[in-house]
């Protein structure tokens, strides 16, 4: 049973306005709609982690996705605390995710791959941690928030999520120069 993680509750501050409810994929919706879209065909549930400051307005775009805030003891530690809440949301002790940030221009031939394999996308050697088919145990990450230690990449090497070479297109946006 794979579930899709979608990150929309990053802080946007070098793109100055919030990239989860911004639109720079081929549809005129925001991007934590569009990504979501993306995720749905091939999982069982769709999860939509925000922060304090888009949880509302996010939560009036879905009906049926569940739609999270960080949970304590993890707020605003990126990638980590969406994992967080999702373990104490659904109460479960292990995941298979797709997790999927707002940030990147994506289509579903990414989401395909992610499907298919576990592992994060990387292009040309760059990784894109952020877009990962993630199996991971409650205990792993409790380790890590034992250690204070809220490295994405660590976790995803400790929880044997590697590299999967995608040949397709997806683009990381940081700035809105990156639009261009």
């Amino acid at each position: 049973m794979t579930d899709s993680l979608i990150l929309a509750g990053g802080k946007s501050t070098r793109f100055n306005s919030d990239k989860a409810l911004a639109h720079f994929n081929d549809l005129i919706i925001p991007n934590v709609k569009y990504t979501a879209n993306l995720t749905i065909p091939y999982v069982d549930q769709c999860f939509i982690s925000t922060n304090a400051n888009n949880y509302q307005t996010i939560k009036k775009l879905f009906s049926k996705q569940v739609v999270i805030q960080d949970v304590e003891p993890l707020i605003d530690c990126g990638p980590m605390s969406a994992l967080w809440s999702y373990f104490k949301i659904t109460k479960k002790n292990a995941a298979d995710l797709l997790v999927i940030a707002t940030d990147y221009i994506i289509d579903e031939s990414a989401i395909d791959c992610l499907s298919k394999n576990v592992g994060y996308i990387e292009i040309k050697r760059v990784p894109y941690y952020t877009c990962c088919h993630l199996k991971i145990k409650l205990e792993l990450l409790e380790k890590y928030i034992r250690q204070k230690n809220y490295r994405w990449r660590s976790l995803l090497n400790e929880a044997n999520c590697q590299e999967i070479q995608f040949n397709g297109n997806v683009k990381n946006i940081n700035y809105p120069e990156d639009l261009k």
